[in-house]
């Protein structure tokens, strides 16, 4: 009796410890695969912030404003801390990410959703508003030389059936040759 409880408590550990290491991964193209503190962001090319406004967006290595992003593929906001009525320019630097946070918000469009019923082709308006649910990893970034940066924010929509935030193959296609994300390993 003795020994089958020793054998049933250690084999429980090596299952306990074989489930944690199952998302512990190096690919990243992993959903498993997450942004550590103490990485790093450097910007390439200087990034205009429009007067009135705290975030430029890059997607597909191009950037954008807020405007002609396609919210459902992934792209990345680059925040500074403070407004202004003047245009501001952040200079190529390397940015340290000193912490790392994934969200999902909830948020509502605007324009009404159609839905198309297949076999008596009945076109219905299902909602005024529509629910879409932002996938977001905000990396909270440091630099001496530039404190007003704030942070860069890896995000898009997504259906709640496929629920996933972006991997970091994905934040780097996003981000291009305006940006590059080190992880620190």
């Amino acid at each position: 009796m003795k020994d089958s409880i020793i054998v049933t408590a250690v084999f429980s550990l090596l299952i306990m410890l074989t489930a944690c290491s199952l998302n512990e991964t190096s690919d990243e193209n992993s959903y498993y695969y997450s942004v550590s503190v103490g990485s790093t962001i450097v910007l390439h090319q200087p990034v205009l912030i429009s007067a009135e406004q705290v975030a430029s967006y890059v997607q597909n290595g191009k950037l954008m404003s807020y405007d002609e992003v396609d919210k459902y593929r992934p792209n990345c906001k680059f925040e500074i801390y403070t407004m202004s009525e003047q245009s501001r320019r952040v200079e190529p630097d390397s940015f340290e990410i000193i912490r790392v946070v994934d969200e999902i918000e909830s948020s509502s469009i605007s324009k009404p959703a159609q839905l198309a019923l297949h076999g008596d082709a009945l076109m219905l308006s299902l909602l005024d508003r529509g629910n879409v649910f932002n996938y977001a990893t905000m990396m909270y970034l440091k630099s001496d030389n530039q404190p007003d940066v704030y942070r860069m924010t890896c995000q898009h929509w997504e259906d709640i059936r496929d629920d996933r935030h972006l991997t970091i193959a994905q934040m780097r296609q996003a981000m291009g040759e305006v940006f590059t994300l080190e992880i620190k390993q």
